[in-house]
């Protein structure tokens, strides 16, 4: 897979992660508030317990988020990249 790189670091292009992968990210940070490892961990309650909008482990894997050990690298860096995001636009409101 291809990746763009952005301020010296990888990223996951966009154009490869649905929409609704980044909205669960945002969803379950907002409820946690808390960085990797701990933001994983809600992400995997979250999913085993289908709380956003009924998700689960496979859907979300479609989506773009594999939970599994393979796909924990790739998981990491667009959950930091969203975090990120979410974090300056918090910044920007006040």
């Amino acid at each position: 897979m291809m990746r763009r790189r952005i301020e010296g670091e990888e990223r996951v292009p966009d154009d490869k992660i649905a929409q609704v992968a980044i909205d669960f990210i945002a969803f379950c940070f907002e409820r946690k508030g808390a960085d990797w490892p701990v933001l994983y961990d809600e992400m995997c309650f979250v999913a085993g317990k289908r709380l956003y909008r009924g998700l689960g482990y496979e859907e979300l894997r479609e989506a773009g988020l594999d939970f599994t050990l393979a796909g924990l690298a790739r998981t990491s860096r667009l959950t930091n990249e969203v975090t990120k995001r979410l974090r300056q636009g918090a910044l920007a409101a006040t």
